[in-house]
């Protein structure tokens, strides 16, 4: 895709920041599941023209984050308990070859650097000594350090909406399974030992544990059960 000239070049900064603004908004769910946006209003926070605003709401939507309402704005996609099963399923199945090319691929130095953005992500127990930090952002980082360009740009979007259930759940409350933290000490290590296997086996345990901790979570979640499931598209 080439970036035209003139007016048409500088609007795609423009709606670049604005749709990375957005998206770091939604995935951290500081725009909750199932909040409303309002497009003059957000145009206005952003200091940027109408446009590169819807720009970027489009391409959120595109991106299965939001979705246009009739007579009410754009609404941020929700968390259903169907939703997470997807997204968790499909990761699932992405996650073993994508750390396949991390352990062979990555060096030393982003190994490192995952654990540090692992841990501080999702700290485990006990719950109080440390708070999630929802912007670190460890699953996209995984697929950035791959090494595989494809593999990085077929992974990153699941990437992003895995963080993004995984975070809806840690806004509820920690995860309280101790296996989380065993698997997922394990898987780091094992990453960093350069053992392909040990790895792989590791981290399928920690998406099957996280899952359930983050449906046992969102099972209580009060805002799952006040969002419709379906609603009325714009025309």
């Amino acid at each position: 895709m080439t970036e035209g000239n003139g007016s048409q070049g500088k609007a795609r900064p423009m709606s670049d920041k604005a749709y990375e603004t957005l998206l770091e908004a939604v995935v951290s769910c500081e725009l909750v599941p199932g909040a409303w946006i309002k497009a003059s209003e957000l145009s206005e926070s952003l200091g940027l023209g109408r446009t590169p605003t819807m720009q970027a709401l489009q391409r959120l939507e595109a991106a299965g984050f939001a979705r246009p309402v009739k007579r009410k704005g754009w609404q941020v996609a929700p968390v259903t308990l169907q939703s997470v099963h997807d997204i968790l399923e499909a990761f699932e199945l992405t996650a073993p070859g994508l750390v396949t090319l991390v352990v062979r691929n990555a060096t030393d130095e982003q190994i490192a650097t995952l654990g540090q953005l692992v841990t501080a992500w999702a700290p485990g127990r006990p719950p109080s000594e440390t708070m999630p930090d929802l912007k670190a952002a460890p699953i996209r980082y995984l697929a950035h350090i791959c090494g595989n360009p494809m593999m990085t740009e077929m992974a990153l979007p699941l990437a992003t909406h895995v963080e993004r259930v995984l975070n809806f759940g840690l806004l509820q409350d920690n995860f309280l399974d101790s296996a989380y933290v065993r698997w997922r000490n394990v898987f780091l290590e094992a990453a960093a030992a350069r053992d392909e296997k040990r790895a792989r086996e590791a981290v399928l345990k920690v998406i099957h544990v996280g899952g359930a901790e983050v449906n046992r979570i969102l099972q209580g979640a009060q805002s799952i059960r006040s969002v419709p499931l379906h609603i009325e598209r714009a025309s």
